[in-house]
């Protein structure tokens, strides 16, 4: 994306007091740097990428493409350890790290705007879930979720069952890259455990949920997970998801009752799959890709 926008990399501390580091991709509004850019609207917009993702990733780079071309600054967060913070956190991301956003909310409204979006995707769709629907101070007057596993537990039977094996298989190998790295500092008696694990659920119950402060990965899913806060939700919110994704079961879609939740829009396709949503490229989408316009078009819808 730094080859078509002006990108600046931004460096924050979490506020966690634990020293860790979030690497930040800023995209100032086009008219801040060409001088043939459409107006700033005076919008930033977050985004948020999934697990084992980044900055770069391509949900990100065509939804932050979308945001730009629109008039809108935007922010591309990497999650702890992740793109170019690989190294700059002793704590792995986790699927409730509702400080980070936080952190990352706090220095936008600070520095560059008090009008902010937030658009997650995949294991942050379920953190901006959980965000948006706790007792805190928000900073943002509107979000999106792409594909959240809004069940945790259920989220993690399917891709640890055969159905979702193949996912499984290669995230499992990507965050065990990481441990096997020493980016983490745990003793060698739980790094053999982590490396052992066959599974999402070991993994987590080994690695993840005590590292983040829970007694066990039940606790950790159960509490975490953004079917629970949809009640709390006091913004307006759009949430997509399609219903043959491999990665998160759609059952658990179908079975929320969403007419009971006023301020939130949703998407359901029968195609798209998770973070993927591509059609076939014409001349006004050569990507293919038709997610960003239904993330900006809502976005547009919000700006009073």
């Amino acid at each position: 994306m730094e080859d078509e926008y002006y990108s600046e990399s931004i460096l924050i501390p979490t506020n966690d007091r634990s020293g860790d580091i979030l690497w930040l991709e800023h995209n100032p509004p086009l008219s801040q740097v060409r001088k043939k850019a459409s107006k700033w609207n005076g919008h930033y917009l977050l985004l948020i990428h999934g697990m084992e993702g980044s900055s770069e990733s391509h949900y990100m780079v065509s939804a932050g493409k979308e945001a730009l071309n629109r008039g809108y600054g935007v922010v591309r967060m990497n999650l702890r350890n992740c793109g170019r913070g690989l190294g700059l956190a002793k704590k792995p991301y986790n699927a409730g790290q509702s400080e980070d956003i936080e952190a990352v909310l706090q220095y936008i409204y600070k520095h560059f705007t008090k009008s902010i979006f937030v658009s997650g995707f995949s294991l942050s769709a379920n953190m901006v879930v959980k965000f948006f629907g706790e007792k805190r101070q928000h900073y943002a007057k509107a979000f999106s979720a792409t594909s959240p596993p809004l069940d945790l537990k259920r989220s993690c039977d399917f891709i640890d069952s055969r159905a979702g094996n193949f996912y499984r298989d290669h995230f499992l190998d990507t965050m065990k890259e990481k441990v096997t790295s020493g980016v983490y500092e745990i003793p060698d008696k739980i790094k053999e455990r982590v490396l052992r694990s066959k599974s999402f659920f070991d993994f987590d119950d080994y690695f993840t949920a005590p590292i983040a402060g829970y007694a066990n990965v039940l606790e950790y899913y159960n509490i975490c997970s953004g079917v629970k806060y949809l009640g709390g939700i006091k913004i307006p919110g759009l949430l997509v998801h399609a219903d043959d994704d491999p990665v998160v079961p759609s059952e658990v879609w179908h079975e929320i009752r969403w007419k009971s939740y006023p301020l939130l829009q949703t998407v359901l396709t029968e195609k798209g799959g998770h973070v993927g949503f591509i059609s076939d490229p014409s001349p006004d989408n050569p990507e293919g890709r038709w997610l960003p316009r239904i993330l900006l078009d809502f976005f547009d819808s919000q700006i009073k």
